[in-house]
């Protein structure tokens, strides 16, 4: 299962943008699994002000906002509502992949819609906290519904082949595109916008 630290804010204009700090990765929920805070509101296990010797581990992942001196999965400054919950598990039924390389071309989007199936397209980056709270509500929803596909793609950053190709008149991410089971589009949804993406879905599935 893949382990993301979700965050329950806002868009900020720092989400569209390529940001001056650090990616994201799954150390600090993974030392976090027992769900135990520290005094910093971070899991105990993962903290580098408890446990200095574990600055070098997220560093060498590029997991580290230097601004703030912590690693920027941990960073409550600039995440000042960051929580340290898991996705929720998929089962080996879901219909999810991930698509090419962070920031390859993926080609025409048509091309990905799944025969049969609503397909959900989402364009995301490790740096967009917002990404994660779509993540939490599509596991969730292909989990349950087996006549919906969800392909993402990491963009990495605005200059990328991906965000040339398909991100060109985005103004933030996530960026998702939602298609009927019989291959029309039906929808983007430029931010996070979980109340519009449902509805797309709920169309798509007419």
């Amino acid at each position: 299962m893949r382990l993301f630290a979700l965050a329950c804010f806002s868009l900020c204009a720092a989400c569209a943008t390529t940001p001056a700090h650090g990616t994201w990765s799954d150390r600090t929920l993974a030392a976090g699994a027992d769900g135990v805070l520290c005094d910093h509101r971070v899991p105990e296990g993962a903290c580098v002000k408890h446990h200095p010797g574990l600055e070098g581990d997220f560093r060498r992942v590029g997991d580290w906002c230097g601004e703030h001196g912590v690693p920027e999965s941990q960073c409550l400054e600039c995440h000042p509502d960051l929580t340290f919950q898991p996705l929720p598990a998929l089962p080996p039924t879901a219909d999810v992949r991930w698509l090419a390389g962070t920031g390859d071309a993926i080609g025409p989007l048509e091309a990905l819609v799944v025969k049969g199936k609503v397909t959900v397209i989402d364009f995301y980056a490790d740096w967009c906290a917002p990404c994660r709270k779509v993540d939490a509500f599509m596991f969730e929803l292909v989990s349950a519904r087996p006549d919906v596909a969800l392909r993402k793609a990491n963009v990495g950053s605005w200059e990328t082949a991906l965000a040339r190709e398909h991100l060109r008149d985005v103004p933030t991410l996530p960026s998702v595109v939602v298609f009927s089971a019989k291959g029309a589009l039906v929808k983007r949804v430029n931010g996070l916008d979980l109340a519009a993406l449902r509805a797309a879905i709920d169309e798509a599935s007419r």
